[in-house]
């Protein structure tokens, strides 16, 4: 059962990063011309958008593939790991939709508020069969997740101040969403897990002479790195 999740994760995440390359990467930087600003760096950002990470074929096959291998890695050991199957469609969701995310983040540089729009209604519609299975107790588990989202969301934005605009609000609001979706201790060790990475990437990057100090780069990837570590770590 365990190597048929992870086969599963595999095709369903790379088809989805396939649809999301597809559809609505286009619909996305269409709906963006569209919007009518007094300011035309807008439309000017979509264009210099546009020539992503992506646009080469063979890093887009290389992607692909690194994407389809720890989504099969990261499906066989979230089928071990959970606790119930309730946890296991959370984990599921959670790590498709940041499948998707790595694609937008990286082609864009952004992270849509459609991806945090469909974790938080996940989670919601979790709480029918939580109900079912966990009588009242379920109600207290939302409550629980709603506060560690508040927390999550607040705890981030101080550091993005801090930091001047180390997080992107999209970043932030990624977080705040998988909290309400995964609770504390999957959120806690992923965004442990994400910094440590982002840590790594920086100081990689600075000695390559490839980024300076205080330019920034896509974190959604590591975002999904560091939720995939800790459902291999079974700390969800």
């Amino acid at each position: 059962m365990s190597f048929l999740s992870g086969f599963i994760w595999c095709v369903i995440a790379v088809s989805a990063c396939f649809l999301t390359t597809k559809f609505y990467l286009p619909y996305y930087c269409s709906a963006k011309k569209n919007i009518k600003t007094p300011d035309t760096s807008d439309e000017s950002e979509v264009k210099e958008n546009e020539k992503g990470f992506l646009v080469n074929k063979t890093v887009k096959l290389v992607v692909f593939i690194l994407i389809g291998i720890f989504a099969a890695v990261c499906g066989y050991f979230a089928s071990t790991n959970s606790s119930s199957p309730i946890s296991f469609a959370k984990l599921s969701l959670g790590m498709l939709v940041l499948f998707m995310v790595v694609i937008t983040d990286l082609e864009l540089s952004v992270i849509p508020n459609l991806f945090v729009l469909i974790l938080v209604a996940g989670r919601l519609l979790c709480l029918i069969p939580e109900v079912i299975v966990y009588g009242s107790d379920a109600w207290r588990l939302l409550l629980s997740n709603f506060l560690v989202a508040i927390l999550t969301l607040l705890f981030l934005f101080i550091m993005s101040k801090i930091s001047k605009g180390g997080l992107g609000a999209g970043d932030i609001k990624l977080f705040g969403a998988l909290a309400f979706l995964f609770g504390f201790n999957a959120v806690f060790c992923s965004l442990l897990f994400s910094l440590l990475a982002s840590a790594l990437v920086s100081i990689i990057l600075l000695i390559l002479k490839k980024k300076k100090l205080r330019d920034s780069f896509p974190m959604g990837p590591l975002i999904c790195l560091g939720c995939g570590l800790t459902i291999i770590l079974a700390l969800a």
